[in-house]
């Protein structure tokens, strides 16, 4: 017989959010999670299955009260969806996730889940697009990479980046006080879009900064040209991953983002990083780039379906301003 519970101690969670498993992404550690709940606060309900043998099923859930919604943990959320993603959900066998998904509250909205994109469960439906870039797969072969390109748009984009990357240009690594002028020039950039606007996600990943920071996982790439800091991009390494999070690009210095984008592709390949992680947003650059797509997952209950319907939209107008300025993939 299958047992239905919430648990919404906030200790008992991190029980069972570190009973998860194998810890694949930087954003799996609780403690990655719990920056950000110490900023927005939000309660937890943790859904947990059992059976005679134990753990069956678990979804880190929370709820987020203004939306009276059910979201994953720690629900940091920007008009009102939440951002990181590949949450882990915990099932004994792939099989038990529709009993599960069929158990959440009726208000639930899950975004960013990974599946197997040749056998999606039947509650699932396509979110958006994640890009990676996998170096191993090329033997940590930078030409490999090079030659997915037509020949004259990369020797096109290379004369770009060459013109940017004068004398008068240097690459810092780690400068902790780029993060408030990263803060800065995505805000002064997308205003009330940006997700800055918002000061708990702020001061949220200003936690996960100094969290990266003191555990040598930190990797906030900054570009300054002339004395002027021109792109900042934020990223942490774990294990054999690179992950860029977020950014912001000067609006005095155009086609920077090409610059930084490929300091990090370039970066991946002499260090050894076997993954490299653009997160999603089906950006115009990502595609240009011949980076490696990957669908990622939601689940969205039925009764909220209709409710979302219109703001289904948002993200992806901010792709297309993304598109138009040339900026960051991560600039938005």
């Amino acid at each position: 017989m299958i047992k239905k519970r919430t648990v919404t101690d906030l200790d008992e969670c991190r029980v069972l959010w570190n009973s998860l498993g194998p810890v694949r992404h930087v954003s799996d550690l609780w403690e990655f999670r719990l920056c950000f709940h110490r900023c927005f606060q939000n309660q937890p309900f943790f859904l947990v299955l059992e059976d005679n043998r134990g753990l069956l099923g678990m979804l880190p859930l929370c709820r987020l009260a203004k939306e009276d919604t059910f979201v994953f943990f720690p629900g940091e959320t920007w008009q009102g969806r939440t951002w990181i993603e590949r949450t882990p959900i915990y099932c004994r066998e792939q099989e038990v996730l529709p009993e599960l998904l069929s158990a959440c509250p009726p208000r639930t909205y899950l975004r960013y889940i990974e599946a197997d994109e040749t056998d999606p469960p039947p509650a699932l439906e396509i979110d958006e697009i994640g890009y990676l870039l996998h170096p191993l797969e090329l033997q940590f072969d930078i030409q490999g990479y090079y030659e997915r390109f037509n020949r004259k748009k990369f020797k096109a984009i290379k004369k770009e980046i060459a013109s940017i990357l004068s004398a008068e240009s240097s690459w810092h690594v780690n400068r902790l006080t780029d993060y408030d002028v990263m803060v800065r020039m995505n805000r002064g950039r997308f205003e009330d879009e940006s997700y800055f606007h918002d000061t708990r996600f702020t001061e949220g990943f200003r936690d996960v900064v100094l969290w990266l920071q003191d555990r040598g996982w930190l990797r906030m790439v900054s570009l300054e040209i002339g004395g002027e800091t021109a792109a900042v991009d934020l990223g942490a390494v774990y294990g054999n991953s690179y992950v860029v999070f977020l950014g912001g690009t000067h609006p005095d210095f155009p086609g920077v983002a090409k610059a930084i984008n490929m300091h990090h592709i370039e970066s991946a390949f002499e260090q050894g990083f076997s993954r490299v992680d653009f997160l999603c947003g089906d950006f115009y650059w990502k595609k240009l780039w011949h980076l490696d797509p990957q669908p990622l997952y939601k689940f969205i209950s039925p009764c909220l379906k209709s409710e979302l319907q219109p703001k289904e939209g948002l993200r992806e107008n901010m792709d297309f301003l993304v598109t138009q300025t040339g900026l960051s993939m991560s600039a938005y």
